[in-house]
């Protein structure tokens, strides 16, 4: 079953994603929408939400699953020019506001697509895209910047699957790939589910059916475009490439695959912190921005307002609990992480995984911010060092938890298959 909400909020929304962005929308160039896939064999119901959001914070999906029948995996498409993503009681009544609306049209997508269900039949395919290039820059000085790296892995491929209904047409394409919606600079204030959307747009002008788009491990990627050389033309083109590639993967034939049995999983996997001496975040990020401590907090409450999850690990050390789900839908597993995820830990659980099709996909069910590699570790650079910050995290993640998450992940899937 299938269907879709729009979320566009309204003009002068705080729009999310850069941290020197300080006003609010100034119009909308495109829709942003949830889209809701329901899956039910007879005995169990998977609904996968495709939301054009920066992330959730596992407070917002936790409230969305609560009023919702069976496993939901809410998968944020990571837009960098859509709305905040949270607001508690100390958030203003626009905020809250904007954020119920959010939970209760995507909670109406999630009923609308339980009510339309109709048998159907899967056929998957991996491609590739090359929209995508390796942002770790090193610098003149050594140190790691966010550039262009030509020599840095990139994660290509372009997974496909289609719903085919009993006659053979198509009911929905679902797209997973790897790139940053940030062709959009911090200058941009027009609201726009960014590639993704016209990706989207093109897809199902083409196939007369809806399309979903699950972002891949992107964490280290951005796309392959320079600020201010015409950003909405780029969004366009960017877009239609990948777009493209769907659609002669799919002319190319799609294999069948078995579409049952459907099972899921979730886990919490704690990610311990490694903290800066005796420092808070406030006092980090103050010595960063080179401001006073105290205005660290009301500036961050404005800029990306989030509520922190760290708790005592085993070890005593603080960690940040991250949600690891795994949807099983007959040969296919869906992997997701609550994380802004390198994509050398997407292509090494899909290279573990013991499922025949396997998918990755981030800022899934929440977000603890950026899951480096060891290596990303012992270079630095601003998603190891500067980023944690905005979640109130005072230090790093120890550099092997990406190893140990990919190593339990790969052991969920197996639970399964």
């Amino acid at each position: 079953g299938l269907a879709r909400s729009v979320i566009t909020p309204p003009r002068g929304s705080y729009l999310i994603g850069y941290g020197d962005r300080y006003l609010g929308a100034s119009g909308v160039h495109d829709d942003l929408t949830a889209t809701a896939l329901a899956l039910d064999d007879g005995g169990t119901r998977l609904t996968i939400v495709a939301l054009d959001m920066l992330c959730l914070h596992e407070d917002v999906v936790a409230r969305i699953r609560e009023r919702c029948p069976g496993e939901v995996w809410i998968a944020c498409s990571h837009t960098h020019a859509g709305p905040i993503a949270f607001a508690d009681r100390h958030s203003g009544w626009r905020r809250r506001r904007l954020i119920e609306g959010i939970v209760r049209k995507t909670v109406g997508a999630v009923a609308e697509a339980g009510r339309s269900l109709e048998p159907t039949e899967l056929r998957f395919a991996v491609g590739e895209a090359r929209i995508a290039v390796n942002r770790r820059e090193r610098g003149p000085d050594g140190k790691i910047v966010l550039g262009v790296n030509p020599d840095g892995v990139v994660d290509s491929e372009l997974g496909v699957l289609q719903l085919l209904d009993e006659s053979g047409a198509i009911r929905a394409t679902l797209v997973n790939f790897a790139c940053h919606p940030a062709i959009l600079s911090p200058k941009n204030r027009r609201i726009s589910a960014e590639w993704p959307g016209v990706m989207r747009r093109e897809v199902e002008a083409a196939t007369g059916a809806a399309c979903l788009f699950l972002q891949g491990a992107t964490g280290n990627l951005n796309p392959k475009h320079e600020w201010g050389d015409r950003d909405f033309e780029a969004v366009e083109r960017l877009g239609r490439e990948v777009a493209r590639a769907v659609l002669e993967r799919c002319q190319s034939g799609l294999e069948p695959i078995a579409a049952i049995p459907l099972t899921a999983a979730r886990q919490e996997i704690g990610l311990p912190v490694l903290e800066r001496s005796h420092e808070s975040y406030r006092e980090t990020a103050a010595k960063i921005l080179g401001v006073p401590s105290f205005v660290i907090d009301p500036v961050l409450r404005y800029l990306y307002p989030w509520r922190p999850r760290l708790r005592p690990g085993p070890d005593g050390r603080p960690e940040f609990p991250m949600e690891v789900q795994v949807f099983r839908i007959g040969d296919l597993a869906l992997v997701g992480y609550a994380a802004e995820t390198f994509t050398e830990v997407g292509q090494a659980i899909k290279q573990g995984s013991p499922a025949p099709h396997t998918l990755f996909v981030g800022y899934s069910n929440g977000c603890v911010g950026y899951l480096p590699t060891a290596e990303a570790h012992a270079e630095g650079g601003y998603e190891v060092e500067e980023a944690p910050l905005a979640y109130r995290v005072s230090g790093t993640y120890d550099p092997g938890c990406a190893a140990m998450a990919t190593d339990r992940t790969i052991q969920l899937v197996a639970s399964l298959f």
